[in-house]
């Protein structure tokens, strides 16, 4: 069974999560044995020695990793997402201290000696112990830390986008690069007579939800989301993995039937279905950070230039998408179900070079 891309992120967040709680939690095990075996300790009893010290340990970061990972990613952020970083931060809160308590109980019963399992009374007083012991506030407030950070990087993340928060911190992008990328430049059809008809929230609502609806299908076929320009969206794609399966015309399918399948939200709530039309091509940029008091990924080059050029032909020619012959030379688009209409060699607006474009349409599932 083949896992989705969006699937597959949440997984490694998880599994980065449990790693990094692990990590913390082995550091605890061996400042805790320090501690112990030092002159101001009693020393080892015969109930806790260092081993037991670290598997306790190991123990509670895999179970904090693999709970408190999946609520964070597949709970949380899915459930909170168009929710202020204050509610998010209250959430968390409730959420942690739940699985705080869970994890507590759980530990306490596994590592109690002479515990009779039969004997409930016996079993809540164990846990109440170990719930309100003096050590486990100090756990509580050093994970209810871990948490809030884990939190804050789940955010940062989000911001950046998939993939790049990784190639920032690593590095990647300090001096500047050369990449070979795909664009696609999405509009919304008719945007201004829309916007002149709605209140500025109600259309800011509406492209909030369309852009929401667009996420889900640009990261089902392994594109990133580069930037929201008013009602324009840019979305781009490392060459390889946008050609791979015809990515990144199949994206644009996707999002389409989308939309198409929440007509009746849009229209209730709006009174219109939004509709987009797209340019695409490929090309050579340079990729780097930039600015100093707010940083950013920025890609350059003619190629987004000239994608946004093609994609402002759409209305002329009537056509929802349309694409470069060189970006489309890179994919096998017959045998994915799509057909062509070549316009010919067409000269855009402050470039000198002409490009040949093909309308793209007749998509297959």
């Amino acid at each position: 069974m083949q896992i989705s891309p969006q699937l597959r992120m949440d997984i490694e967040k998880v599994v980065v999560i449990t790693i990094f709680y692990m990590i913390i939690s082995l550091f605890m095990a061996f400042n805790n044995n320090v501690m112990i075996a030092s002159e101001f300790s009693l020393g080892f009893s015969g109930e806790v020695t260092p081993e037991f010290n670290l598997y306790v340990h190991v123990l509670i970061g895999l179970l904090a990793g693999m709970i408190g990972g999946s609520l964070f990613v597949f709970v949380n952020a899915r459930l909170f997402r168009k929710k202020s970083f204050r509610f998010g931060l209250v959430s968390t809160l409730i959420t942690y201290t739940s699985v705080f308590i869970l994890i507590t109980a759980f530990v306490s019963v596994f590592a109690a000696d002479d515990l009779n399992y039969f004997d409930p009374g016996a079993i809540i007083q164990e846990i109440w112990s170990s719930i309100t012991a003096p050590m486990a506030l100090v756990n509580f407030l050093f994970w209810g830390f871990i948490s809030l950070c884990t939190l804050f990087m789940l955010q940062v993340n989000d911001k950046f986008g998939p993939g790049i928060l990784r190639k920032f911190l690593l590095g990647k992008y300090t001096q500047p690069t050369q990449e070979e990328r795909v664009f696609m430049f999405l509009d919304m059809k008719s945007s201004t007579s829309i916007a002149e008809n709605m209140s500025p929230n109600l259309y800011f609502r509406l492209l909030r939800d369309c852009f929401s609806d667009v996420a889900q299908p640009v990261i089902m076929h392994e594109g990133e989301i580069y930037q929201y320009v008013g009602d324009e969206i840019v979305v781009s794609w490392e060459s390889e993995k946008g050609f791979r399966n015809g990515n990144c015309l199949k994206c644009f399918h996707a999002l389409q039937r989308k939309i198409e399948k929440r007509k009746d939200y849009y229209l209730n709530k709006y009174g219109v279905l939004p509709v987009f039309k797209a340019g695409l091509h490929y090309g050579t940029v340079t990729a780097g950070e930039i600015g100093d008091i707010k940083k950013d990924i920025v890609y350059s080059g003619d190629v987004l230039n000239t994608t946004a050029r093609i994609q402002n032909l759409c209305n002329q020619y009537q056509a929802d998408l349309l694409a470069s012959e060189e970006a489309l030379s890179q994919i096998q688009w017959e045998d994915l179900g799509f057909s062509t209409t070549s316009l010919g060699s067409i000269s855009l607006r402050g470039r000198k070079q002409e490009v040949l474009l093909s309308s793209v349409s007749n998509f297959g599932n």
